[in-house]
């Protein structure tokens, strides 16, 4: 049975790399999006991200005493791919992609934070499940926004009209 360390340490390590795709993902969407408002989201996610994982790597050199080396074929692995974005349907899915993801990474802070013994380790993951919901919750008001945006498109105007 692994001890608390080995537990924290896999849990740290799991959440960098997390963290790495999470940023990657949305620095690429970021770079591929012409519409300035949905680059700068896309953009500061990708941010965001990167500043959890510059938190969870100071814990790491913290806890183990040790730098965190990230092993490029693991940071191949946590990347999302496979988006490619320029239609609104691109878009959509990635923005599904981004808040399935954002969701997903709430709930591992949340679980992380239940298990963690260290007061300050705890404090850090709660902190960063509240962030990942505040993504989790901007995500959806810009898929909520662009389906609005075509929903309107796509009406016929003319029958609220002829009442």
């Amino acid at each position: 049975m692994p001890d608390r360390n080995d537990a924290m340490k896999e849990a740290l390590v799991n959440a960098i790399y997390k963290e790495i795709g999470a940023s990657n993902f949305y620095r690429n969407i970021g770079g591929s999006i012409t519409n300035s408002g949905g680059k700068k989201i896309f953009l500061s996610l990708s941010d965001d991200e990167q500043g959890h994982r510059e938190k969870l790597e100071s814990w790491y050199k913290k806890l183990f005493n040790e730098k965190f080396i990230p092993s490029p074929s693991k940071i191949r692995e946590s990347e999302i791919r496979g988006i490619a974005v320029g239609e609104v349907a691109g878009a959509l899915a990635a923005l599904d992609i981004a808040i399935e993801a954002e969701g997903n990474a709430n709930d591992f802070y949340q679980k992380e934070a239940d298990k963690a013994v260290e007061k300050d380790l705890k404090s850090l993951f709660l902190s960063l499940a509240e962030e990942e919901l505040g993504h989790y919750n901007l995500l959806l008001a810009e898929k909520n926004s662009l389906i609005d945006s075509f929903y309107w498109f796509d009406m016929d105007s003319t029958t609220f009209m002829e009442d």
